[in-house]
């Protein structure tokens, strides 16, 4: 029930602000239109081994690697686009994950696309794999390695008690 409260809550502040007016009138629309919503699609079970919880240090380590590797890659790309030898080497890498958690899959294809010059292009939950496209495919292995660490910063961050378990029992990830 508390996660409903906290939904509706969420729900209501978001309508006040597209009114632009706080009023009472406002207010209550917002939770008459969020328990609607509640009721029309009802918040999926979780188990206590599916909730994910923000680990505060994690996610300072993956915003540190996110911001590092953007820097990185748009001086790789700038050099790559103001150099003589245009030479490209770009491929589509399968990198097998460790989990097939939609949410982590999606946030980890979100987080490469924010990098010039990688991509994902596909997922697949069985086996659980990443497509990625990268500009310059000089060595797959390391492709499949940084995508590895960042599956594991990514789950360390936000991933769920099972998650991190099948990061326990995978290893490394990188085949």
């Amino acid at each position: 029930m508390r996660r409903y409260l906290a939904y509706a809550v969420g729900m209501a502040v978001a309508w006040v602000m597209l009114w632009d007016k706080v009023s009472v009138a406002n207010v209550a629309a917002g939770l008459l239109v969020a328990t609607v919503i509640l009721i029309a699609f009802p918040l999926q079970r979780v188990s206590h081994r599916q909730q994910r919880k923000v680990r505060p240090i994690a996610l300072a380590r993956l915003a540190y690697a996110v911001l590092r590797d953007l820097a990185v890659s748009n001086v790789t790309v700038a050099l790559q686009i103001l150099s003589r030898n245009q030479e490209l080497h770009s491929g589509i890498v399968a990198c097998r994950m460790r989990t097939a958690s939609p949410k982590s899959l999606s946030t980890m294809a979100n987080i490469l696309a924010l990098s010039p010059g990688t991509m994902a292009v596909d997922a697949v939950a069985e086996p659980p794999t990443l497509f990625i496209h990268v500009l310059t495919v000089d060595d797959p292995l390391d492709v499949r390695r940084r995508a590895a660490h960042l599956e594991r910063l990514v789950i360390e961050a936000v991933g769920s008690a099972a998650e991190r378990e099948a990061l326990a029992i995978h290893g490394n990830g990188v085949s």
